[in-house]
């Protein structure tokens, strides 16, 4: 029985550490995300705004649809009818995607402070079969890649900040071509950094 108290202090300490560091890279991520639970946080408030407004982009204006409906009616020469222009449905697809994964990063990451709230037990243990369950449980993360899953979750939100990044160029551009340049510039410079850093 000394044995099995004495293994599984030890690896309790092992298990602490690992579930430590990844807890903390989870909570940074959730405060970006979603800063308390059903309130958007700060790049989903941000991303949420965007949406809202580019969003009208989408819709034929109805005073417009009107008078091409009297146009036609009195036989008078139309122009052509209005149409959605092309940078806004890309816009609007690049955005609508963002805010998806960054919906889906902040549920993994409430999965993920959840397994690891699991993945260490309230009391070490003594016996045998805790440590037959603390060895399990080791195995089982090894086999799910739960240190991979947990650390891949802010990758998502970075695709999602690069999507977001494209999709105010596009949206810029049309704007005004010398915005929609110094955005390019910003966005190509943040990921030149972002490379660098990560590499």
């Amino acid at each position: 029985s000394t044995i099995w108290s004495l293994y599984l202090k030890e690896t309790e300490k092992e298990d602490k550490e690992l579930a430590n560091s990844l807890q903390v890279g989870v909570d940074e991520l959730l405060i970006f995300v979603r800063r308390i639970p059903f309130q958007a946080g700060l790049f989903g408030a941000i991303l949420t705004a965007f949406l809202i407004e580019s969003r009208k982009d989408l819709q034929v204006d109805p005073v417009q649809e009107i008078l091409q409906t009297l146009q036609n009616h009195f036989a008078v020469p139309t122009s052509q009818p209005s149409q959605v222009s092309k940078s806004s449905l890309i816009v609007n697809y690049l955005w609508f995607i963002s805010l998806g994964l960054t919906l889906f990063s902040a549920l993994c990451a409430v999965l993920a402070r959840e397994w690891l709230a699991k993945y260490i037990p309230v009391s070490p243990g003594s016996r045998s079969n805790d440590a037959c369950e603390r060895l399990l449980r080791v195995q089982r993360a090894q086999q799910w890649h739960l240190e991979s899953v947990v650390t891949g979750i802010p990758l998502l939100i970075q695709l999602a900040l690069f999507l977001f990044s494209a999709g105010l160029v596009v949206f810029t551009w049309n704007s005004s071509v010398a915005l929609g340049i110094l955005m390019l510039f910003l966005t190509i410079f943040g990921i030149v950094l972002y490379i660098l850093g990560t590499v």
